[in-house]
């Protein structure tokens, strides 16, 4: 058993790379594959120990530290009423607080962003002391709860409600192994639903297994979900996510950005510090005025992920846009193909593509054509 463990720690320690500027959900996601496999060899959940050498998770506040984290007045309902969402006619947008609700139906209200428990799981909100793995109850949401390693026992169903952070790939990596895109999906409501490359992957195996694992992110409400549960647990918790209604705007983008990145899957991963060229990208983003309604979304092709999540886009290419520091400040996702092309950025609105406009972005960034 002790060898069968080691090896088991071994493959999943083996490829396991900073793919984001907080790297606990990805390494959440990876533990989770893991006691997923054990889930199938009847192995104990120890994997989960050795992978989430990170700590635990906090959900609270944005991840830039450039907003107040002061929420809006509560209304006369005594519901608090989230900042809308820049709608692009100024140069820079505000992001929004991180603003959590949990309200008497226990619904998880985060900017917007609407996520009903599952009947009979429960919402934890208790932040007096962190928990390890093995602590959380089974059929838990856990919102704003620091969870970290230890214990030892198998994947049980669990939420985590947790910040959302722009992703992005350190410099120093190799551009032809780690570039990764996303896949949006359009929640009811407008909002964006966002997932990896390798999440996109999984869903594809959860229908044939006894357990799902992966990550979604919803940028406009600053919210990400790290979800375990069974596939058949799965489908009715998707299809209960919604959003309140956006209205459709222009992009938002930050005012400047000295440096830029763009990863897609299948195409190496551009690392720009030219100044002059992101800002002829942002100036090109600006430009971009036909808007997109949530209803216009209709013409993706592909399986869905799930029967209530059918992916908008698939493989589109991410744009992270870098404060002076080099740590990531917004993403756009830009649709890798001129049929339904269109783009969102993280800070809020979603516009159409002219044809060809990915790699008119790929020559501004790179002009030698790498």
């Amino acid at each position: 058993m002790t060898e069968r463990i080691r090896a088991l720690l071994d493959s999943a320690v083996a490829d396991t790379h900073p793919t984001s500027a907080d790297p606990v959900p990805e390494v959440l996601r990876r533990g989770a594959a893991a006691r997923r496999r054990q889930v199938t060899t009847g192995l104990a959940g120890v994997v989960t120990v050795a992978l989430l050498v990170g700590g635990g998770l906090v959900a609270t506040g944005w991840p830039t530290g450039d907003a107040s984290g002061i929420g809006p007045a509560a209304s006369p309902t005594g519901r608090r009423t989230p900042d809308p969402l820049p709608d692009g006619s100024g140069r820079k947008g505000t992001p929004r607080p991180f603003l959590v609700e949990l309200g008497d139906d226990e619904a998880i209200r985060v900017n917007g962003l609407v996520v009903p428990a599952p009947p009979g799981w429960r919402v934890n909100r208790d932040v007096s002391r962190p928990l390890t793995y093995c602590e959380v109850p089974a059929r838990s949401i856990l919102v704003d709860v620091n969870v970290g390693p230890g214990g030892d026992c198998d994947a049980q169903p669990m939420v985590v409600v947790r910040r959302w952070h722009p992703p992005y790939d350190p410099p120093n990596l190799p551009p032809q192994t780690f570039s990764s895109g996303l896949t949006e999906v359009v929640l009811p409501g407008g909002q964006p639903a966002w997932f990896a490359d390798n999440d996109v992957d999984g869903f594809a195996a959860f229908g044939r297994g006894r357990w799902a694992a992966f990550n979604v992110e919803m940028p406009w409400s600053g919210a990400g979900l790290t979800v375990e549960m069974t596939p058949a647990e799965l489908n009715p918790f998707a299809a209960s996510i919604h959003s309140a209604t956006e209205k459709p705007g222009r992009l938002v983008l930050p005012e400047a950005a000295p440096a830029a990145q763009l990863g897609q899957r299948g195409h190496d991963r551009i690392d720009s510090s030219d100044a002059t060229a992101v800002a002829m990208v942002l100036d090109r983003l600006r430009d971009l005025d036909r808007t997109v309604d949530e209803d216009e979304l209709t013409c993706s092709s592909g399986e869905p992920l799930t029967p209530a999540w059918k992916p908008a886009a698939r493989d589109m290419a991410a744009l992270t846009l870098m404060y002076p520091s080099g740590s990531p400040q917004a993403v756009v996702a830009i649709s890798s193909t001129d049929d339904c092309a269109f783009a969102t950025s993280s800070m809020g609105g979603r516009v159409w593509l002219p044809e060809g406009f990915l790699a008119e972005i790929r020559a501004l960034l790179a002009p030698a054509g790498r």
